[in-house]
């Protein structure tokens, strides 16, 4: 093949991920603006506990977005990682009550991240029960997560978690591009399988 068509296709290659870019900040631009217009703290929450009304926020975003975006459709089973699919996207909401002091949320398995066949994006949900507001809104791929504030957790293969989502409210967002962020996740998976493994050796000696 000659260098000029090599050139070309590496050209290709590149333009392909720009436009690929484009749309998925399209998609999360449009999420994010859809909710913040439409989205009010629901009404007769007093006899909901937390996860009640965590539950009535998710759904209330949902109906959103299947009302008010074009090409969304339900997830593919319950055991999927979305709770919707926007065009070509995986689209997971993620609720947190600003009034509650610490919280350490699971996002997705990393085997199952290792594996994504498209964009995943978290839209993140901040309300205050104590006050009965939405406080905040925004969309973040799984790639632009900071990893400050993420662990990987002793839950089936590893579970990927938010350290502590007050901290992580400050500072959401990774300053590392797609293919670094993916780098980090797998050294750290690596490292994960190692204690995993260490761990697994000593209980394995204690009953020897």
């Amino acid at each position: 093949m000659a260098r000029g068509q090599i050139n070309e296709g590496v050209q290709f290659v590149v333009d392909l991920a720009d436009v690929i870019c484009d749309y998925n900040n399209m998609i999360k631009e449009q999420i994010t603006s859809t909710l913040k217009e439409h989205l009010r703290f629901p009404d007769s929450t007093d006899h909901l506990q937390q996860r009640g009304i965590a539950d009535v926020v998710e759904t209330l975003c949902l109906q959103i977005l299947e009302a008010n975006l074009d090409d969304v459709q339900p997830p593919k089973s319950r055991r999927s990682i979305e709770d919707i699919n926007v065009g070509d996207v995986y689209v997971d909401i993620k609720t947190s009550d600003a009034s509650l002091d610490f919280k350490m949320p699971n996002l997705i398995s990393i085997d199952r991240l290792r594996k994504l066949d498209k964009e995943l994006i978290y839209t993140f949900v901040i309300y205050n029960a104590y006050k009965n507001t939405i406080d905040r809104i925004f969309s973040l791929s799984v790639y632009e997560l900071n990893w400050d504030h993420l662990a990987i957790q002793n839950l089936g293969k590893g579970q990927l978690q938010i350290k502590n989502m007050t901290k992580f409210l400050r500072s959401p967002k990774s300053s590392l591009e797609k293919e670094e962020w993916k780098q980090k996740l797998k050294s750290k998976a690596i490292e994960f399988y190692g204690k995993v493994k260490v761990d697994a050796q000593k209980r394995q000696d204690e009953w020897r």
